[in-house]
């Protein structure tokens, strides 16, 4: 009796098994191929395919790996599950800028602010629209909204400030970067400005400005190559030779982002070395590594053809002027050291 009572669900146990069995077999063949981030989130919508987070997470996975129409496919899906939440329309504008859908930007941030009007995430994007377009006066509609919504929105004021700077208003162009910084002290973007605008006057405060960024974000590219520009271009050589080789310690592999920095970097370091130090094998070292990254790198290879003549390596110096008037034809630098080098011959 025990035996007939148990056969037939042990029969089905066991059908139920090989059914796991097989579907965990297939499961795993199903992902084996892809990245264990996107495995994962596979997996979770497979298993809950009405949970609209899902989707927006693996959207977000999508954009950050630039596949931007497997994001926008996944947006979509979570906004048809849940179409009350603003965030997913704020995500779905950021993929229709960089597919420079710009009509249909505009549109999906308004929605956005429209189902929950309190969203001034939303409003900093429709005014950054705003902004790039040039619209001023929509941009302000909406930065006021924001601030009317949030008065400590130091973000609002920096989008301000950018929109008065092209208008050419100044001066409240200056005062909304101060109440950017007053606001939101780690605000780099505030300090660069402020930094630039007053590094172009050759006005020291510029340095307060970077130095105090620096606190903030020590590793930061621009903001170390602009202070060491400006302390050369106030003759102070110690202090731009000392920065631009903090610099150079900061992104030693060149990363693309900051080559030409790097690069730049090089170049005045042997420009200080050459001009101000009279150091020419060092000059030649620095300019050497520039045009490692840069062959063709003018400047660089007119200052270190300069260095050679000043060592008396004639051949090497009129190699680098060759390849410079190669480049650049009606390059007045290399043309007139050149005439420069011959005259030198014709003397021997």
């Amino acid at each position: 009796m025990l035996k007939k009572k148990f056969a037939v669900p042990f029969l089905v146990l066991l059908s139920v098994f090989l059914v796991f069995s097989y579907s965990c077999k297939n499961d795993a063949k199903k992902y084996k191929d892809l990245p264990a981030e996107l495995a994962e989130l596979n997996r979770q919508i497979d298993k809950r395919p009405k949970d609209d987070k899902l989707y927006y997470k693996r959207a977000d996975y999508y954009f950050n790996k630039k596949e931007f129409d497997n994001a926008l496919a996944d947006i979509l899906k979570a906004i048809k599950l849940n179409p009350k939440e603003s965030e997913y329309n704020v995500f779905l504008s950021d993929i229709y800028f960089v597919q420079m859908k710009f009509d249909d930007m505009e549109e999906t941030l308004e929605k956005a602010i429209a189902k929950n009007p309190k969203n001034n995430d939303a409003r900093m994007r429709l005014a950054e629209f705003y902004l790039h377009f040039d619209l001023f006066q929509k941009c302000y509609r909406v930065l006021d909204e924001a601030v009317s919504l949030k008065p400590h929105n130091p973000k609002a004021h920096l989008i301000r400030a950018f929109a008065l700077k092209a208008e050419g208003d100044t001066a409240n162009y200056l005062r909304l970067l101060q109440l950017t910084i007053d606001q939101s002290p780690t605000e780099i973007q505030a300090f660069l400005e402020l930094g630039w605008f007053y590094q172009q006057k050759l006005n020291p405060i510029a340095i307060n400005y970077y130095t105090n960024a620096l606190q903030v974000a020590p590793r930061n590219v621009i903001i170390n190559y602009n202070l060491a520009k400006l302390y050369q271009d106030l003759e102070e050589w110690d202090k731009a030779e000392e920065q631009y080789k903090i610099l150079l310690q900061i992104k030693p592999n060149y990363l693309l982002a900051s080559t030409n920095y790097y690069i730049q970097s090089l170049h005045s370091l042997g420009y200080i070395k050459l001009e101000h130090e009279e150091n020419y094998d060092e000059a030649i070292v620095y300019f050497t590594k520039a045009l490692d990254i840069d062959p063709f790198f003018i400047r660089a290879l007119c200052n270190r053809a300069f260095a050679f003549i000043k060592k008396g390596e004639y051949k090497l110096a009129e190699q680098d002027l060759k390849t410079c008037l190669s480049t650049d034809p009606h390059c007045d630098v290399a043309i007139e050291l050149l005439n420069d080098l011959d005259k030198i011959k014709a003397e021997k």
